[in-house]
């Protein structure tokens, strides 16, 4: 696992209030959210792949400067969007439980 990978997930697993766990997934449990964290836009169908069917908030954390691209390949989705610092750009719409 990449430093920056398991950086950017404890980060948001703090802000988010969940709990980090490299052998898993989601990356990030708990609190009020599921988060995958990826590092590139072309990985967006395997992150809601790992998030899976369940209910509740559920993102993919992305860096910044994926987001474009992500945007256009997330159109539709009710799976939200964050940066590595756990900066949401788009709310999930995945009914809470």
């Amino acid at each position: 696992m990449a430093k920056s990978h398991a950086r950017a997930a404890r980060k948001i697993a703090r802000k988010t209030g969940g709990r980090y766990e490299a052998a898993k997934s989601p990356d990030v449990r708990g609190g009020n959210a599921r988060v995958e964290v990826k590092s590139t836009a072309s990985e967006i169908t395997k992150a809601l792949r790992q998030l899976g069917p369940a209910k509740g908030r559920a993102y993919i954390a992305l860096p910044k400067s994926e987001h474009p691209a992500a945007f256009k390949r997330k159109r539709g989705l009710k799976t939200g969007l964050m940066d590595h610092n756990g900066k949401i750009a788009k709310r999930s719409r995945r009914l809470a439980k």
